[in-house]
């Protein structure tokens, strides 16, 4: 046996511990059964074995974990990217990295999620997807704070407040488009 099937063999474990501890696993959806995604665990950690560096100083199990995890995120947007899904919100960043990923009209999404934002929300909150939509287009914290006559850490407070409030709120996403 050689070392990357032992070690494959030796950490099988991490594959269950991995989807028990940051996978919410779905038996209705095709594709997010247990058994889908202990397969594809177990494809991330057959690749962790192959491309790990011992004189790295790194512990396999620490690194195959990291690469299980990376792996079963990517399987499910890919997953999520092809049916309708219910999605909750972790932060408004997550809107964004979310929208990069999904395979449609990504630019229509964020625009939904932020016009919904500042549709829904007043206050801070409001402020706060206000200041995220600049962030996309490109503008700094510090930018974003000249432009509202307020120090930079307010900004993010903003960010962060309006983040709190989507994180409450749940998103449709199907193919065909997005409806807040």
């Amino acid at each position: 046996m050689n070392r990357r099937d032992q070690l494959t063999e030796e950490h099988l474990n991490c594959v269950h511990w991995v989807i028990h501890s940051f996978i919410h696993v779905n038996e209705g959806a095709c594709g997010l059964e247990y058994d889908d995604l202990y397969q594809e665990g177990c494809i991330a950690l057959w690749r962790a074995a192959e491309t790990f560096d011992e004189q790295q100083g790194a512990q396999f199990h620490s690194y195959a974990i990291s690469v299980i995890h990376n792996h079963l995120l990517d399987y499910c947007r890919k997953i999520q990217s092809r049916t309708a899904v219910v999605v909750p919100l972790e932060d408004a960043e997550t809107a964004w990295n979310m929208a990069q990923s999904w395979d449609g009209d990504s630019s229509l999404f964020v625009e939904q999620v932020l016009e919904y934002g500042k549709r829904t929300y007043s206050g801070v909150a409001k402020l706060g997807m206000e200041a995220l939509e600049l962030k996309i287009a490109g503008y700094s914290g510090t930018d974003i704070a000249k432009l509202y006559g307020v120090q930079p850490n307010h900004v993010g407070a903003w960010i962060s407040r309006a983040a709190q409030k989507l994180k409450k709120d749940v998103f449709l996403v199907e193919n065909s488009g997005t409806n807040p």
